[in-house]
């Protein structure tokens, strides 16, 4: 379609489109995959119209930024053209797949491969296919930097083990020796007219053919490097490319789930309303429940996570968790269970207001007294959290809301803990909590969970040590410097080489008052045993604090 817009205009596009019965929306996300037949169907009409070359002309097209999605999962990972091509074969879906990709020998410039057919051989007849694939093929070089492939051929075969087309491509690379070589002659060539045209001795005119050599030999060598330079900065940019080019095709199609979602009926009870968010595997939804128009908020496993059975186990040990902790500071959990189609969902209560993350990025830090009302309150909810057998494992500042009561005139806000997704419940193991993965977010999990270690109710008060820093700071704490391993009865931990924070710093000095940096240092304290040991000995000493805060305002 690019090739007939650019080379005969858009209507002979989309005269080619109705010919081939493909609707211009199909077209518009390139990894969207199109029946075989149809291609074929396709092809047929682009040579009635073009011609049979043309098809290896397509090939400029293939890697332009608005196609480049579809090359993502070749370019992911590899830096040659030969580790692409040994990867085509991931680029098929396992669903429908009518070929299968073989490498048989690959190098620096060359690839040689395989692709078995499953399909009916008689589509294969009039060529047409393999010219397509041809395109496709000699496109992979020029996604490196090296242009298209400057040789490419197709060999049918019939073997006893099914047909196959053989295939080989071969591009150019930069080869430093002969630029050193073919420069150092040329060097050589030009510093020999004054010697042939008599106007040097001939000692004169050997110096002067061997500098002209080694000057042509070093031009030779800084155009092959520069070459390859520009090769790696045109495949790295490509990377690039691709990767945003499937974000935007990504989003889109969210969008558009989103909208089949938008107003319909979830579990027969509750009608979707708009999209409010989404997190690594799930979807959360405004909607309402449609015997009393409750408001709710429901999340949903996306369309690819809806049947991973460790993403379904996370939104269940959620519902789970949020039912055993209920606290008024803990985001409450209505309803959960699985659609007809395996989707997992969860419908919890609303919440209006904003994150302590997003308070942090436009405030930068709170003051003292916020920071006392926001820790009493997460100690409150940690307190009944724990006591139901639940540690949340991953306590940060995005998963903290701060949640505004419309209903109040003065608009007072109450903290709610969100996200029990990785919690582990203590009567309860699944495959999401086996020892030896830790699971959490790096600077705020505890060194026994960061090396996937037994953890209890401890590291919560790590993380909650950790946040209430970054909420009087406004930076998250500053990472441990391990020397050795302390050995406890326990188990091991990173042994510090010397205090964890410079409370002297310039950017934290006068921001933190001595009675919070003695809290937060016990709090994150290396080994367990060293912190304070509950929620409730961590709100005792948070009243230490706000009896300090009062003593300073009321004076002797």
């Amino acid at each position: 379609m690019r090739h007939l817009e650019t080379e005969r205009g858009p209507a002979a596009a989309e005269a080619w489109l109705k010919t081939s019965s493909i609707a211009r929306d199909e077209l518009e996300d390139e990894t969207r995959p199109i029946p075989l037949a149809s291609l074929h169907t396709a092809l047929v009409a682009f040579v009635a119209e073009m011609s049979r070359e043309a098809v290896g002309e397509t090939w400029r097209f293939l890697v332009s930024p608005t196609n480049l999605g579809v090359w993502m999962r070749v370019l992911r990972g590899t830096r040659t053209p030969a580790e692409a091509f040994a990867r085509l074969d991931a680029s098929e879906s396992e669903y429908g797949r009518t070929t299968r990709w073989e490498t048989v020998a690959s190098g620096e410039d060359f690839w040689r491969g395989r692709m078995h057919i499953a399909h009916d051989p008689g589509i294969e007849a009039d060529g047409l296919l393999s010219l397509a694939r041809l395109a496709e093929l000699s496109a992979v070089p020029a996604l490196f930097g090296f242009g298209h492939a400057t040789f490419v051929t197709c060999k049918p075969v019939v073997s006893r083990a099914g047909p196959y087309h053989e295939y080989e491509v071969r591009w150019r690379v930069p080869n430093t020796t002969q630029s050193i070589a073919v420069g150092a002659l040329a060097g050589g060539s030009v510093a020999s007219v004054p010697f042939l045209l008599h106007l040097a001795t001939a000692g004169m005119g050997l110096s002067v053919l061997a500098a002209g050599a080694l000057a042509g030999g070093f031009l030779g060598l800084f155009v092959s490097r520069d070459r390859l330079r520009r090769a790696d900065s045109h495949a790295q940019a490509a990377r690039v490319h691709a990767l945003e080019r499937s974000i935007i095709l990504k989003e889109e199609r969210e969008r558009s789930a989103a909208r089949t979602v938008e107003g319909s009926v979830v579990a027969g009870q509750y009608r979707v309303q708009k999209r409010m968010g989404s997190g690594a595997s799930g979807v959360i939804y405004e909607a309402s429940r449609i015997s009393d128009g409750f408001p709710v908020a429901i999340k949903l496993l996306r369309a690819a996570a809806a049947h991973d059975a460790v993403a379904s186990d996370r939104l269940r040990r959620e519902a789970e968790a949020l039912g055993l902790s209920w606290h008024p500071n803990v985001v409450e959990v209505i309803d959960h269970g699985l659609l007809p189609d395996g989707t997992s969902y969860l419908v919890m209560e609303l919440l209006h207001g904003d994150s302590l993350s997003n308070r942090l990025r436009s405030k930068g830090r709170l003051g003292t007294e916020d920071v006392l009302r926001l820790a009493t309150q997460i100690c409150d909810a940690l307190v009944a959290v724990h006591a139901a057998g639940v540690v949340h494992r991953d306590l940060k500042p995005s998963n903290i809301f701060m949640a505004v009561d419309r209903e109040d005139p003065a608009g007072a806000e109450r903290v709610k803990l969100l996200d029990f997704g990785i919690a582990r419940v203590e009567w309860e193991e699944t495959r999401i909590t086996n020892m030896g993965a830790p699971l959490g977010t790096p600077g705020y999990m505890s060194p026994e969970q960061e090396t996937g270690g037994e953890i209890d109710a401890r590291s919560d008060i790590f993380a909650l040590g950790a946040t209430l820093y970054e909420c009087l700071v406004g930076d998250p704490p500053p990472p441990l410097a391990p020397s050795g391993v302390t050995r406890t009865s326990s188990g091991n931990y990173p042994m510090p080489t010397g205090p964890r924070f410079d409370w002297s710093a310039p950017k934290v000095s006068g921001l933190v008052p001595p009675v919070w940096r003695s809290i937060i240092e016990r709090a994150m304290a290396t080994v367990p045993d060293d912190r304070f040991q509950d929620a409730r000995a961590f709100a005792g000493a948070l009243r230490e604090v706000r009896d300090e805060i009062a003593r300073v305002d009321t004076g002797p």
